[in-house]
C-alpha cells in the first residue's frame, strides 16, 4: 500500500496521509486515506473523534475545487486516523481525470485548510468504473477502437451495405446521411401523412398517360400552365356568361333574363317585401233552394275574377236537406259545362240533415281532377249543381224547417279558395317611400318628382279598431262620412271652400287665411269682385259696413296678397280706422301673415293703431304710408310700402323711424315691387257678419 504523507504547516496540526491501493475485479467507488494528528509540539493528538474537511483542487495554491466532502467525524486514537474518501460525497472520477491537476487539501474543525498534497496514482484506479457499461458521452475516441475490430454480428442495429444483417437500412436517424444517388424507389413512396417539400418539382420521363392526384392545390395558380380554360366572349349585345357548359363552351344569357326568375319569385330577390302570392276566397251565391224531387238541379254560381295562377285549390260546399242519402253534388268548372266533378253521390245518410265539407288536394272529389287547376287561372263561371231524388216529408222529425213540397233545402254556401300566383296585384310587407309620382293604371305620364298621384283614387276602408295613438292620422269611411281619427276620436271630415266660388283662393289657401284669423270654420260671402266691376265706388257700395272683410289680390308680379280688416269699411273717408285689433296683411305664396305691430306692443301714439284707409275713389287701402294700397279709382293698380303699420319680416334699412319701410326688401317681400297692376280682386265678408 502506497502512503503520501502531508507534513503540516500549521503549528496547530500537521497531517500524515496515506492512499492505498488494492487490485479488484471492479475498482471500489471510494479511496483510503491514512495519516497522523500531531499536536504542535509534535506529540500525538489526543483520542477522540474530529471533524474534518476534505477538499480536492486543480492546483497546489489558488486552484479550482474539483470535489469536497465534511465536515466528517473522523476517529483519532494515539494519533492516527483513516477516512474513505466519497464515502459521504461521491467522486466524480472522470471530473478528476480531465483535471491539469489533483491536489488534496484538509481542515481540521475550523482551523485554516492545511496546505495542499499531490495524488498520486492509486486514486486514478477509480476512472475505471467508467469502463463498466461505457456510460459516458466521448469517452471512447475513435483512434482508440482498432480497425476491424465491430462486427457487424455484434451490432444491435441495422445498417444499409450491411452483408451480416443483411437489407437496406430500416431506422436511418440522421440528416443529410444518404446521397441522392443511392435512392432509387422501386415502388410507390408513402409518406404517412407528410408533405414533400421542395423548392423546385419536376416530373420528367413519359407522363402523358400518367395521373397526378390531389386533394387541394394551394396558390393563386397564376404560374399553372397548360391547364385548358373557356374562352371568348358572348355574341349577342346585352348577354353575359351564365355558366360553361358539356364541351367547355359559353353558356350566355341575357343580362337580365326574366325567364330565368321564377315566377313566385318576387319575395326570393326583395328580402321578403314584396310578394306576388295570395289567398283569395271568393264566395259563390247562396240561399239557394234545391227543388224537392223534381228532376232539376238546384244551380248556384260563382263567377272567379282574374287574379292570378293558383298554386293551391281549395273548395268548400255548406249544403242542408232532410236526407242526404239520395242527394247528389256537382261542381262544373270553367271549362266545363257538361261533366263536371262529383263531390259526392250520395252525400250521407239517410235523414242526415247537413253536409258541410272542404275539397282540396288532400280531400279530394268522389270524380274529377281537382289537382289539374293548380298551375292554371281558375277565372270564369263555376256552377254548383244539387239534386234530390226522393220527396221529403215535412211531418217526419226536424224536416218541417228544411223542407216543404216543392223545395227541400238549400245550397246553404260555397266558396273557392285560392292561393294564387297573382298577376294583378303585389303585397307590400313594409312602408313605400314614394320620390315621384305614383301613378294608377294608364296614367303614367307623369314627371319624377312630382307629387303622389293616385290614378283610381284611393279607397277607404271600414276601420273598426278604436282610434288612439296609433292610429292618429287614419282615414275611413263609415256611416256614409270620410271620418279621421284625432285625439278627439273618429270625427267626420266634411271640408270644403270656406271662399266658395273664389277665382284667387283655393280650398287649402282659404283654410290658411281662417286659421291665421283664428275661426278654422269660418264661412265667407264675396262683396266685391273687381273683374266684374272695376269702380272704387262700386267696392264701396258694395262692402261699405259688412265686416269684418278678406281682401285678395293677384298682381301682375305675380304674388298673391290679402289683407284682413277686422272692422267694416265706411263712408267715412279720408279717414283711417284705429282700432281694428288682429287685422293683419297676407302672402299666399310665402305663406306668411305681417302682423299689425301696434296690434300687441301699444303705443302712447293712438295715431300708430291706423289699420285701414277710407277713400271714395280708393280701393282697398291698408296702414298710413300706405302699407298696401289700390289708389286708384278703377282700383287697376296700386302700391306697396311695408313697414309703416304692418310688420316686415325682411329689416335691412328704415326710414322714419318705422322699421323696414321705404326699404326695396319690404316692398319685394311682400308684393314683388313697390308699383303693381291688378289682375284680379275679391273682397270678401264673414257670412254671419249682422
Amino acid at each position: 500500500m502506497n502512503c503520501i504523507h502531508l507534513r503540516a504547516l500549521v503549528a496547530a496540526l500537521g497531517v500524515l496521509l496515506a492512499v492505498p491501493t488494492a487490485a479488484m475485479a471492479a475498482a471500489p467507488a471510494t479511496s483510503l486515506v491514512e495519516g497522523v494528528l500531531t499536536s504542535s509540539g509534535g506529540s500525538a493528538a489526543a483520542d477522540g473523534d474530529y471533524d474534518i474537511t476534505f477538499s480536492i483542487y486543480d492546483a497546489q495554491s489558488s486552484g479550482t475545487q474539483l470535489w469536497t466532502e465534511g465536515p466528517v467525524k473522523v476517529k483519532v486514537a494515539g494519533g492516527r486516523f483513516s477516512h474513505a474518501l466519497g464515502s459521504s460525497t461521491a467522486i466524480d472520477a472522470g471530473k478528476l481525470a480531465a483535471a491539469k491537476g489533483q491536489w488534496l487539501t484538509l481542515k481540521v474543525g475550523s482551523d485554516p485548510e492545511l496546505p495542499a498534497q499531490p495524488l498520486h496514482s492509486t486514486v486514478f484506479a477509480m476512472h475505471a468504473l467508467s469502463a463498466d457499461k461505457l456510460s459516458c458521452d466521448g469517452c471512447v475516441a475513435g483512434d482508440q477502437i482498432a480497425n476491424g475490430s465491430l462486427a457487424a454480428a455484434k451490432m444491435g442495429f441495422n445498417f444499409a451495405g450491411s452483408s451480416t444483417k443483411g437489407g437496406p437500412a430500416l431506422d436511418v436517424a440522421c440528416t443529410a446521411c444518404v446521397g441522392v444517388s443511392e435512392l432509387k424507389f422501386d415502388g410507390d413512396v408513402d409518406l404517412g401523412g407528410n408533405s414533400l417539400k421542395a423548392a423546385n418539382g419536376t416530373f420528367s420521363g413519359d407522363v402523358s398517360a400518367k395521373t397526378v392526384t390531389a386533394t387541394s392545390f394551394v396558390g393563386d395558380g397564376s404560374k399553372l400552365t397548360g391547364l385548358k380554360t373557356p374562352a371568348g366572349e358572348c355574341k349577342n349585345a346585352g348577354e353575359v356568361v351564365k355558366g360553361i357548359n358539356a364541351d367547355g363552351s359559353l353558356k350566355c344569357v341575357a343580362a337580365l333574363d326574366p325567364t330565368a326568375l321564377p315566377k313566385d319569385g318576387l319575395n326570393e330577390i326583395s328580402n321578403d317585401l314584396l310578394s306576388n302570392q295570395f289567398t283569395d276566397t271568393i264566395a259563390g251565391q247562396s240561399d239557394v233552394a234545391i227543388p224537392d224531387n223534381t228532376g232539376a238541379d238546384a244551380n248556384a254560381t260563382l263567377d272567379f275574377p282574374d287574379i292570378g295562377i293558383s298554386q293551391d285549390f281549395e273548395l268548400t260546399v255548406e249544403v242542408i236537406n232532410t236526407d242526404f242519402s239520395t242527394v247528389s253534388l256537382t261542381v262544373l268548372p270553367p271549362d266545363d259545362k257538361k261533366t263536371g266533378w262529383t263531390l259526392c253521390d250520395p252525400c250521407g245518410d239517410k235523414d242526415s240533415k247537413s253536409y258541410k265539407k272542404v275539397f282540396n288536394s288532400q280531400n279530394l272529389p268522389k270524380s274529377g281532377d281537382l289537382k289539374a287547376w293548380i298551375g292554371a287561372n281558375p277565372k270564369g263561371l263555376w256552377n254548383l249543381k244539387a239534386l234530390d231524388t226522393s220527396y221529403c216529408i215535412p211531418q217526419a222529425p226536424g224536416n218541417a224547417a228544411i223542407c216543404d213540397t216543392k223545395v227541400d233545402g238549400k245550397i246553404v254556401k260555397w266558396s273557392i279558395a285560392l292561393k294564387t300566383l297573382s298577376n294583378q296585384k303585389v303585397n307590400l310587407n313594409g312602408d313605400l317611400y314614394v320620390a315621384g309620382k305614383l301613378w294608377g293604371k294608364d296614367n303614367g305620364h307623369g314627371k319624377a318628382g312630382g307629387p303622389v298621384v293616385l290614378g283610381g283614387g284611393v279607397k277607404l276602408g271600414d276601420e273598426t279598431a278604436t282610434c288612439d295613438a296609433s292610429l292618429a292620422g287614419t282615414m275611413r269611411y263609415k256611416d256614409a262620412t270620410v271620418q279621421l281619427c284625432t285625439p278627439d276620436g273618429w270625427i267626420a271630415i266634411s271640408y270644403t271652400n270656406a271662399f266658395a266660388g273664389s277665382k284667387v283662393i283655393t280650398a287649402a289657401q282659404g283654410q290658411m287665411i281662417n286659421n291665421w284669423i283664428g275661426n278654422p270654420n269660418m264661412k265667407w260671402k264675396m262683396c266685391h269682385r273687381w273683374s266684374t266691376s272695376k269702380s272704387a265706388s262700386a267696392f264701396h257700395t258694395n262692402c261699405n259696413y259688412k265686416g269684418p272683410t278678406v281682401t285678395v289680390a293677384k298682381l301682375s308680379t305675380g304674388a298673391m296678397v290679402g289683407g284682413y280688416a277686422s272692422c267694416a269699411w265706411n263712408t267715412n273717408y279720408n279717414s283711417y280706422q284705429y282700432h281694428c285689433p288682429g287685422s293683419f296683411l297676407f302672402n299666399l305664396d310665402n305663406g306668411h301673415r305681417y302682423n299689425n305691430k301696434w296690434n300687441t306692443s301699444g303705443t302712447s301714439n293712438g295715431y300708430d293703431f291706423r289699420a285701414t284707409y277710407n277713400r271714395s275713389n280708393y280701393g282697398p287701402c291698408f296702414g298710413a304710408g300706405h302699407d298696401w294700397c289700390f289708389n286708384s279709382s278703377n282700383m287697376s293698380s296700386g302700391y306697396s310700402n311695408l313697414g309703416y303699420n304692418y310688420e316686415c319680416r325682411k329689416i335691412t334699412g328704415s326710414s322714419n323711424g318705422y322699421s323696414g319701410y321705404s326699404t326695396t326688401d319690404c316692398r319685394n317681400d311682400f308684393s314683388g315691387n313697390y308699383s303693381w297692376t291688378t289682375v284680379e280682386m275679391e273682397v270678401w265678408y264673414q257670412d254671419s257678419y249682422k
